[in-house]
């Protein structure tokens, strides 16, 4: 269990903004950039968490050293960061890879990523622009096929018109799988995610 254990991260004014691995967590409660609290909302550095890992008696997952028995905090606080995360996906191959499923926008097929290529659905030559709005997945065979055309006039048909992506929040992947602590849900509430 404790390999697939996630922490909730919240910023300085106590906003969820990431899910992260129980590693990560350790890693920046004991560095000092962030801050556990327990399931009564009190804070702890990494000192007094250590103390109050102390008085545990299983209700949390344990991470053990040479030196510590240490309760892997459900929560964690940023110090120092108090933005919220960006809502703006950025435009990428791998992005547009994933916003159409890896699936080739002309024939439909499935496809692993090394086997995509980008296709601009209006050629760079015929003033296509690289934007959201005119790139698309497309398999080798189909983007050869379709050369340095329109869809119509290589007579062949989007899947689905281009668009830019809607943002989807890490910490929807928690509502979506289902896998809720008790004492997320105060927090996850404020962003529709509980």
């Amino acid at each position: 269990m404790k390999s697939d254990y996630d922490t909730l991260v919240l910023n300085r004014l106590y906003f969820p903004v990431h899910i992260i691995s129980w590693k990560a967590a350790m890693s920046l409660l004991y560095t000092g950039k962030a801050t556990a609290i327990d399931v009564d909302y009190v804070v702890y550095d990494w000192d007094n968490w250590i103390e109050f890992t102390k008085n545990q008696n299983g209700n949390y997952c344990y991470a053990h050293s040479a030196k510590y028995r240490v309760a892997i905090p459900d929560i964690l606080i940023l110090q120092d960061f108090a933005n919220v995360p960006r809502r703006e996906i950025k435009y990428s191959r791998e992005n547009v890879f994933h916003r159409d499923g890896y699936v080739c926008q002309y024939c439909g097929k499935k496809f692993k990523r090394d086997d995509l290529t980008i296709d601009h659905v209006v050629p760079k030559s015929h003033g296509g622009s690289n934007n959201w709005d005119n790139i698309v997945s497309s398999c080798e065979p189909c983007n050869a096929k379709k050369a340095d055309r329109t869809p119509g006039q290589a007579n062949m048909h989007l899947m689905h018109p281009p668009s830019e992506p809607q943002w989807y929040s890490p910490l929807q992947k928690v509502a979506e799988r289902g896998v809720l602590r008790p004492n997320w849900s105060k927090f996850l509430k404020t962003i529709g995610a509980a």
